[in-house]
């Protein structure tokens, strides 16, 4: 008589076993390094993200993957050769939120966020912080408001640029606000968080963890950050919601998208194989330690995301007046 258990047994493996098979990444296995192309520079949010995620990648696949910083043109460069690539998933893009920014305001792109690209994942997120210099006589940002309305054009705020986040950032608060504030472009981060520090300027809007030396020396002052909820490192530091002022929420990311005709199953398996990696122990932490906080989203949440961030820069930008070059 046949013991149905282990026939029932074996069938249920060879399921599971089939089952983990049609789950493999196309990718597996030895083959052409694949290349995460960062169209920014080292020590960056996306970069960092991208160097983390690399090594962990190549352990599951199996195969190398080497990261390549391909700067200039405020990013254009790395995301025209990401564009451009060959779409068989050797080479993707990781990219900053700055891809939702720059179509607004380069007139001769060679690039699209939508019609190039195809969403893989989310990898995190990194929060922006109000921060004021030591001679604004301001502990939170109703006390700023009040001081920059009843000191119109007086109050000055610094950004590495204009068209930088940054710059967007302080305009929706601006816009939100209604405060009249004068904008000192720098040409990087590091002259305008000098400057802010020294008192030669007021206000700036930064990531939180580029700032955060000097704000434990007492060198700067957080009044709020803009994430939908306090950070781990400022947790009695309230949000702009918390503050009263609405429609004043953004954090930077780090994402993973493929050339827009790479095929739907590589997408697909790419996703769950990043999505994975985000959850394994010790990765949460070691972002973290970064200043990026894992926040995993697929490629139609990631894909949602992009637009919704898109019409919101392009409703600031047209509000401020910004025009593109």
């Amino acid at each position: 008589m046949h013991d149905y258990r282990v026939v029932l047994t074996g069938i249920a493996t060879l399921f599971i076993t089939l089952a983990a098979v049609a789950q493999t990444n196309p990718l597996a296995g030895p083959g052409k390094p694949i290349t995460l192309i960062v169209p920014v520079s080292s020590g960056t949010g996306a970069d960092i993200a991208a160097r983390q995620l690399g090594p962990k990648l190549s352990q599951r696949l199996g195969r190398p993957v080497v990261v390549d910083n391909r700067t200039g043109a405020s990013g254009n460069i790395g995301f025209a050769a990401a564009a451009r690539a060959t779409a068989d998933g050797t080479t993707l893009l990781v990219s900053p939120s700055s891809m939702t920014i720059l179509p607004h305001l380069t007139k001769a792109m060679t690039w699209d966020p939508f019609n190039d690209f195809a969403p893989v994942a989310l990898i995190a997120t990194s929060v922006m912080a109000a921060i004021v210099g030591p001679s604004v006589q301001a502990s939170n940002m109703a006390e700023l408001v009040t001081l920059a309305r009843n000191n119109p054009g007086k109050l000055n705020y610094a950004t590495p640029g204009v068209g930088t986040a940054h710059h967007l950032v302080t305009e929706m608060f601006r816009q939100a606000s209604g405060v009249n504030i004068v904008h000192i472009p720098y040409k990087q981060s590091a002259g305008a968080v000098t400057d802010l520090a020294g008192g030669q300027v007021d206000i700036g809007f930064f990531p939180l963890l580029g700032v955060l030396p000097l704000i434990k020396s007492g060198k700067l002052r957080v009044l709020a950050t803009l994430g939908e909820t306090r950070t781990p490192w400022t947790p009695d530091v309230p949000t702009m919601r918390e503050s009263g002022i609405e429609n004043v929420a953004y954090n930077s990311w780090a994402a993973v998208f493929a050339p827009k005709n790479t095929p739907r199953e590589i997408v697909n398996s790419l996703s769950r194989d990043i999505l994975a990696i985000l959850n394994e122990p010790g990765m949460r932490e070691s972002l973290l330690k970064d200043g990026l906080v894992v926040a995993p989203l697929g490629p139609d949440e990631l894909g949602t995301m992009t637009r919704r961030d898109s019409a919101i820069w392009a409703k600031v930008i047209k509000t401020a007046g910004i025009q593109p070059e």
